[in-house]
């Protein structure tokens, strides 16, 4: 089987010596190539698809991402409706994820910002903290196992999911109840999958539906949150401060005022990194999968975009 290689972000070196190995596969392309790509079975791609690429793909079976965001596949007309669209579900992604938001919220909470401004005075103060009640958008692989490691470090966890879930030590909240799910949280962690409906859902109105001193937490996508909303919403203290790891523009401009607000703190994109060498282990069997007639693993549902 022939395999199309399309990442602007990574050395598609790793990902073609990886399977290269494999017995499943024939020969790997990365694009752009002027080589032909009729015998391409297998796409894995990560944003953004060039325009032109399926055309040249007659015997295309399968796209996978090579992430667990997928907005950028399943929001793109040039691919037919009949092609399964495939993420990566990887185990390290998931622990990576957790690792960076309970590392924002024990930071927000242990106040370290505070503390490392009294280092630099050289000011000897011991800061209060408070437990806190922290709230997770979405509910997915991602979502449900920070929740479940929030709980199991001792914090208060609500949950926020399209539908109903049930999470051991989490109160869980569906769309019909957002307002309930707002009204008490001292963090605020988007984890929600972008959709039509979730664009620009981190808006004035919602942030704030919040109590006052609200932290959020953003590690979606960029486009979940209304800029200007937030900035406003910090710049009247109604929100304490942000921590942002996804941005509509990436890299963020050097202009934005993200980079220079005090109360904001940007991070490159990097609370959760695809890894080749685990993610090739899911790739090779959906592979095997393919080949074998056999429903491929986390298949994404098209009509709800995740």
């Amino acid at each position: 089987m022939d395999i199309l290689l399309s990442t602007s972000v990574w050395d598609p070196k790793e990902w073609i010596e990886g399977l290269d190995i494999s017995d499943q596969v024939g020969e790997i392309h990365a694009w752009p190539t002027d080589k032909d790509l009729s015998n391409v079975e297998a796409l894995f791609v990560w944003k953004p698809l060039a325009e032109g690429v399926v055309k040249r793909l007659p015997k295309l079976k399968w796209i996978s991402s090579l992430g667990a965001g997928v907005d950028h596949l399943v929001t793109d007309p040039q691919i037919p409706k009949n092609i399964p669209i495939t993420r990566i579900v990887d185990p390290n992604l998931t622990a990576d994820m957790a690792n960076y938001v309970m590392m924002g919220v024990i930071m927000y909470q242990r106040r370290f910002l505070e503390l490392q401004e009294n280092q630099q005075k050289k000011h000897w103060e011991r800061l209060a903290y408070k437990k806190l009640k922290v709230g997770v958008m979405g509910l997915g692989v991602l979502g449900g196992h920070l929740a479940k490691q929030l709980y199991s470090a001792g914090f208060e966890v609500a949950g926020y999911s399209r539908t109903q879930k049930q999470i051991e030590g989490v109160t869980c909240y569906d769309e019909n109840h957002l307002n309930a799910f707002l009204s008490e949280l001292d963090v605020l962690v988007n984890l929600l999958p972008i959709t039509p409906k979730t664009v620009g859902m981190l808006n004035y109105d919602l942030l704030r539906k919040t109590p006052k001193g609200c932290y959020l937490i953003n590690v979606a996508r960029g486009n979940h949150l209304v800029d200007n909303d937030l900035l406003k919403l910090l710049d009247e203290n109604h929100l304490s401060g942000a921590l942002l790891d996804v941005f509509h523009q990436e890299p963020l401009p050097r202009e934005h005022p993200f980079w220079t607000h005090e109360k904001v703190m940007v991070t490159p994109h990097v609370a959760s990194v695809t890894s080749p060498e685990s993610a090739l282990n899911l790739l090779k069997e959906n592979l095997q999968r393919l080949i074998d007639g056999k429903e491929l693993l986390h298949q994404v549902d098209k009509e709800i975009g995740y």
